[in-house]
């Protein structure tokens, strides 16, 4: 763009911002009944001079006006009013002034009438003509109490399924000459970029014909769901759309005309996101990956999933990868089915094999059971020797015990040998051999103790 017209762009900018201090002040959303009058109170402020080569030139209002749906109320925009027009619709009057007052009345409230009006003021000097941007909505609520509820605008990639959720009010009953009539909906219809939906050609959903494009689906029913689905989103859906419904009495047919706005995004690549920050996983992990747009929300995509160029079978926009090994390595990519254009940047995943984390467990636990089987080892010898210590103990006890049994009995009959001469020594000695009769050899020894006996006797004989 040259410099000059970015220049121009900038002044059009500012004085659609209002730079040189012209504003319009608006009331809130007004709701009404069709049929009703309402009146919408507004005021401005307009400049009061501006220079001109050094001179200051005194700023009027020349014109006024108001008009619906548009942004800055100029050229071949259709007005509501107009001040320099003889042939404003009476529908719409003009309560205000060219000094500061734009009050705007709506007679008679029609369908056509829920729309955003806004006020432009045109002063002797293009310097001071202004638009209010903000504008006021008017929204139109059936005679009856009939009203349509749509969401907020929707975004959706080319190609991909979008769902309009949608309800609807319609009155119980009406009376005719006194008489109460039950209504019932006889009739509903989807249009796209028109106003009332009366029109048969703007239709994309009619309940009366068996025409209607498959791409366009009606959820809902006639009782108060109004539901639209639209599959393989177009470049011509990227528009406004509106809900009608018709009754059995002519008073209670009403259209939404607020609608809901389509938006489509073209060739827009999807975006992996992923539940975990990391791309490096362990065997037998968990991780799922999501197939987004990063232009706009997307509801029930028709997702097409590949790792390293390979489809997969999952067709949802998530894709959920558990108990995770080696094969699940690799660049996984999405996009939508039948558009190349948005396949997404690879997401690269990498999942440890057994030979790289596999045989750590593996050792440790082999040097774990080694450990443990050297430490028993060493507790039963610990055990064996302690036991071993023990029976020595007692043993030696035992002898200890014996040796002092004898030495007692020993001493107690010494000095009996030493009165009583040689033959009592004879006799200590035949009686002190018969007391270890607890030796393991106790036969042999009775012989030699027999023999020992026999030759004392012989000698003493």
């Amino acid at each position: 763009m040259a410099v000059w017209d970015k220049k121009i762009l900038w002044a059009v900018m500012l004085v659609l911002t209002g730079a040189l201090g012209q504003r319009v002040n608006y009331p809130g959303p007004v709701w009404a009944v069709k049929g009703s009058t309402v009146t919408l109170p507004c005021s401005f402020t307009p400049l009061t001079s501006v220079n001109d080569n050094g001179r200051e030139v005194l700023i009027k209002i020349i014109r006024v006006v108001w008009c619906k749906n548009h942004l800055i109320c100029q050229g071949s925009t259709p007005s509501v009013y107009d001040s320099e027009s003889q042939n404003n619709n009476p529908h719409y009057r003009y309560l205000g002034d060219k000094k500061g007052d734009c009050t705007l009345q709506i007679s008679d409230l029609q369908e056509e009438d829920d729309a955003t009006f806004r006020f432009r003021m045109e002063a002797n000097d293009v310097r001071g003509h202004f638009t209010g941007q903000s504008g006021v909505r008017v929204r139109v609520i059936g005679a009856l109490g009939q009203r349509v509820n749509y969401p907020d605008p929707v975004c959706g990639i080319k190609g991909s399924t979008v769902t309009l959720p949608c309800s609807f009010t319609s009155p119980k009953s009406v009376d005719v000459n006194g008489r109460e009539v039950l209504i019932e909906i006889i009739r509903v219809v989807w249009c796209k970029n028109h106003e009332t939906c009366k029109l048969i050609f703007t239709s994309v959903y009619d309940s009366e014909t068996n025409n209607n494009n498959p791409r366009y689906r009606y959820l809902g029913d006639k009782k108060g769901d109004c539901t639209l689905q639209i599959s393989h989103l177009q470049k011509e859906d990227d528009a406004t759309f509106r809900f009608r419904m018709e009754d059995n009495d002519r008073r209670a047919t009403f259209t939404g005309q607020s609608g809901v706005r389509v938006r489509v995004a073209d060739g827009a690549k999807m975006k992996i996101r992923s539940s975990r920050d990391d791309r490096e996983f362990k065997r037998g992990e968990a991780i799922t990956l999501n197939c987004s747009s990063a232009i706009c929300t997307i509801h029930q995509l028709e997702v097409s999933w590949f790792r390293d160029g390979s489809a997969l079978s999952e067709s949802g926009p998530t894709l959920h990868l558990s108990n995770l090994t080696a094969k699940d390595s690799g660049n996984y990519t999405c996009g939508l089915k039948k558009n190349e254009r948005t396949l997404s940047e690879p997401y690269s995943l990498h999942v440890e094999s057994d030979e790289e984390g596999g045989g750590l467990p593996l050792i440790a636990g082999l040097v774990v059971g080694v450990l443990l089987v050297l430490f028993a080892v060493v507790l039963v010898c610990i055990i064996k020797r302690k036991r071993a210590a023990g029976r020595d103990q007692t043993a030696v006890g035992r002898d200890e015990e014996q040796k002092h049994s004898d030495n007692i009995y020993s001493n107690n009959l010494l000095p009996l040998a030493e009165q009583q001469g040689p033959s009592s020594a004879v006799e200590e000695v035949s009686y002190a051999s018969v007391q270890f009769t607890n030796k393991k050899q106790a036969r042999p020894v009775e012989e030699v103790e027999d023999s020992i006996i026999y030759s004392a006797v012989a000698r003493t004989g």
